[in-house]
């Protein structure tokens, strides 16, 4: 070993500690502060617990319990049972129960969880609470406020209720609770939750409503609408189409243009609703046949112009067949553009969001309007379009919304049409159209 270290020169040793020296520095880890300190601040932010306790299920014996005391008018209810009780909505909103907690509050106070349980119940409750309320003096959410304000606790949902008390306890709660939630744009999962209001209670429901009324013609709330509000799950099935109902029939989501558009794009992608010209949305739209018209006229002149001033070369119409063809958007329930493989390529990142859209062989695109009645099948390029009764039509395409691709041929019959009219630069075959079409009731 000696002869071995007799080789290395002093060079060797220094250039040796000096490659130590770095290589002990790359692998040091400098400990940033923020690491010592984020832990340190959650541990500080939890204290004070600012979620919602969950559930607790109430034991039947617990409940028999309550149901003696009721009977019998006096007794007592053991400390266990009654922290149970004040989760059980239909005693816990009680005026009975609330006296009982409140005469029992000097010698056993209520826990934050307990407090929590007993407004929950209030909100399960909300629709019976309210009518009572409207007493007010002696009211059920007049007691349970009084047991809410007497928390001198660290619990900070407690403390946002004492600081906000008709927020969630009052008759006009729903309101105010909404516009809580509209002005921070919160997501419906953390205001639930900030607020420890349960999302399946009747009071969180009228909450919603309120919000989007609330953001209703607000343009710098119209994307939170869409993207927030109306996606819940939870909304009752009538209430969730009576607001869809008024928002299509509101002029302000027909002339805003984010509006419309975050409108139509939330029908046609929720499944609750949908296009209601395809046949597999029927049943979505049987409640509101009104609103189902007026979206089916938008969509249609939404197909229209997209027909004729993109898919038609060049965009010449010069015929002016969209502005004939506008004119008679409120009859129709139905549109349908049919795209040649060319247009369809065109077109492509277009129909993604148009399912409704067909196929048609060949090097021309076409365009069906249907008028329940008659069917109306117009063409890409300058020519004639044909009319068929319904029946006809039927017989030639019998299924107006295959997804397979249609042919051309089998769109011009001449011999099976009521009418073939060619387009001319004259005004002719817009009076013969409109003979036509009024012949069969169809009439702008």
């Amino acid at each position: 070993m000696n002869s071995n270290i007799s080789t290395i020169s002093f060079k060797d040793i220094l250039e040796r500690l000096k490659s130590a020296n770095q290589n002990l520095a790359k692998n040091t880890y400098t400990i940033h502060p923020d690491d010592i300190l984020t832990p340190l601040k959650n541990v500080v932010d939890s204290i004070g617990r600012d979620k919602p306790f969950e559930r607790l299920h109430v034991p039947v014996e617990y409940i028999n319990q309550w149901n003696n005391y009721k009977k019998l008018g006096k007794g007592n209810i053991e400390k266990r049972a009654l922290r149970y009780l004040c989760w059980e909505p239909g005693v816990a909103s009680s005026k009975q129960f609330l006296d009982y907690v409140l005469h029992e509050q000097a010698t056993r106070p209520l826990s934050a969880r307990s407090l929590q349980g007993i407004v929950r119940a209030c909100h399960i409750e909300w629709d019976s609470v309210l009518k009572e309320s409207l007493l007010k003096k002696g009211s059920s959410l007049e007691k349970i406020r009084t047991l809410v304000s007497n928390y001198k606790g660290p619990n900070r949902i407690l403390s946002k209720w004492n600081n906000l008390p008709d927020t969630v306890m009052s008759s006009n709660g729903p309101e105010l609770f909404a516009r809580e939630m509209v002005k921070d744009v919160n997501t419906i999962k953390e205001h639930s939750e900030a607020w420890a209001v349960d999302v399946q209670s009747p009071f969180f429901r009228n909450s919603m409503m309120c919000a989007v009324q609330q953001c209703k013609r607000k343009a710098n709330r119209q994307t939170y609408v869409f993207k927030q509000l109306l996606p819940w799950q939870l909304w009752r099935n009538k209430v969730f189409k009576d607001i869809i109902s008024g928002f299509i029939c509101d002029e302000y989501y027909s002339n805003d243009a984010l509006a419309t558009e975050l409108l139509q794009k939330f029908i046609l992608q929720d499944s609750r609703l949908g296009d209601p010209r395809l046949p597999r949305n029927n049943r979505n739209w049987l409640d509101i046949p009104k609103a189902r018209d007026c979206f089916i006229r938008r969509l249609s002149r939404e197909d229209i112009v997209f027909f004729f001033d993109h898919v038609i070369p060049d965009k010449q119409d010069r015929q002016k067949r969209k502005s004939f063809w506008l004119d008679y958007v409120p009859k129709l329930i139905a549109s349908r553009p049919l795209l040649c493989y060319q247009d369809e390529i065109r077109f492509q990142t277009h129909m993604r969001d148009k399912l409704h859209f067909g196929k048609i062989s060949g090097t021309n695109s076409a365009f069906i309007l249907d008028f329940v009645s008659v069917k109306v099948v117009e063409f890409s390029p300058i020519g004639a379009c044909f009319i068929y009764t319904d029946s006809v039509f039927k017989e030639l395409v019998p299924d107006f919304w295959s997804s397979g691709k249609f042919t051309e041929t089998g769109l011009k019959y001449k011999n099976r049409c009521i009418s073939r009219v060619i387009h001319s630069t004259h005004d002719d075959w817009q009076m013969e159209i409109t003979r036509v079409l009024a012949k069969y009731g169809v009439r702008p």
